[in-house]
C-alpha cells in the first residue's frame, strides 16, 4: 500500500512545469518519444502528514504550463496557552509560530491540542493516548516523477529536495534551501541553493548559479553569458568554441577551475583558493 497522485496532461507536446514540494526527491525525464507530459506524486507511507501532503497535491493545468504544489509535509500550528511543553524528556519552550526543526518534526499544537506523527495524543487538555503508546513522526518520503517531451521547460522550488533531470531542456529555474541539482543539458539555467551544488552537464545559451555551500560545475559551456557564485564550494567550467561574452566565476572560500575561456570577457575571484 501507498499514496499517489498522478496528473497527465491533456494539451500535447511540450510544457512548461512549476513545481513546489518541501522535502524528498524529483526525478525527471526528458522523454523525445513522450506526446503527454506527466507527473506522479508518491511516497510509501499510507497515513500521516507525508501522505496527507500527498493526497493534497494539487495540479493546474492551462494551456501548456501546469503547475504542481504538494503541501509541506512538516508544517503545523501552534496555538493554545501552552508557553512551555515537556515531550518524551526534553523541554520546548515556544510563543506561537511553527516548530518544524529535530524532534520536533510531524507535531501540530493547535488551541490546546495535540499531534504527533498525525496522531492524536491530547485532545481537549486530556491525554488521549494509552499510557506507554510509542507515537513516531512523520515517516515516508515524497518522490516527484516527471516524464517530460522533448522542448519542456522546469521549475521547481522546495526546502528540502534532490532534483535530478536525465535529458535536455529548454530552461530550469531552480529554488532550493537545501538541495542539489543535477542535469543533462539545458538553453538557459537560473540555479540558486543555500545548501547544495549544481551539477549540469550543458548550458546552451545563459548561466546563472548560485550557491553558499556548495561547489558549482558546469561540463560544457556554450552560452553567451555566464556567472557562477559560491560562498564555500569550488567552481568548475569547461567553455567551448562556441561561447561567447563575459563569464564570471566567483568563490569565497574555493577553487575557481575555467577551461578554454581565452577568448571570453573571463572575470575570476576567490578570497581562499586557487585559480586556474
Amino acid at each position: 500500500m501507498s499514496s499517489e497522485k498522478t496528473h497527465v496532461m491533456n494539451t500535447a507536446g511540450a510544457i512548461e512545469l512549476d513545481l513546489s514540494v518541501s522535502h524528498g526527491a524529483v526525478n525527471v525525464t526528458v522523454d523525445p518519444t513522450a506526446v503527454h507530459g506527466r507527473v506522479r506524486v508518491h511516497t510509501a507511507a499510507t497515513e500521516g502528514t507525508v501522505a496527507d501532503a500527498v493526497n493534497d497535491t494539487l495540479f493546474t493545468e492551462h494551456g501548456n504550463k501546469l503547475t504542481v504544489s504538494v503541501p509541506d509535509d512538516t508544517a503545523g500550528g501552534i496555538g493554545g496557552s501552552y508557553s512551555v511543553m515537556q515531550v518524551g524528556g526534553n523541554v520546548v519552550s515556544f510563543n506561537g509560530g511553527v516548530i518544524n526543526t529535530g524532534t520536533m518534526t510531524g507535531m501540530t499544537i493547535s488551541n490546546g491540542d495535540i499531534w504527533v506523527g498525525g496522531r492524536q495524543v491530547v485532545a481537549g487538555g486530556r491525554v488521549v493516548a494509552e499510557q506507554g503508546t510509542v507515537v513516531s513522526g512523520a515517516t515516508g518520503t515524497i518522490t516527484v516523477d516527471v516524464v517530460l517531451p522533448a522542448g519542456s521547460s522546469l521549475a521547481v522550488n522546495t526546502k528540502n529536495a534532490e532534483t535530478t533531470v536525465r535529458g535536455d531542456l529548454e530552461a530550469i529555474r531552480f529554488d532550493a534551501r537545501n538541495g542539489s541539482l543535477q542535469a543533462g543539458g539545458v538553453k538557459v539555467l537560473e540555479a540558486e541553493t543555500h545548501n547544495g551544488s549544481v551539477l549540469v552537464d550543458r548550458v546552451e545559451t545563459e548561466l546563472e548559479a548560485s550557491t553558499h555551500n556548495g561547489s558549482i560545475t558546469i561540463g560544457a559551456y556554450n552560452g553567451r553569458r555566464g556567472s557562477a557564485r559560491t560562498h564555500n564550494g569550488d567552481v568548475t567550467i569547461s567553455a567551448t568554441s562556441a561561447s561567447s561574452g563575459r563569464l564570471a566565476a566567483r568563490t569565497h572560500n574555493g577553487n575557481i577551475r575555467v577551461r578554454g575561456a581565452s577568448h571570453l570577457d573571463l572575470k575570476t575571484s576567490t578570497h581562499n583558493g586557487r585559480v586556474w
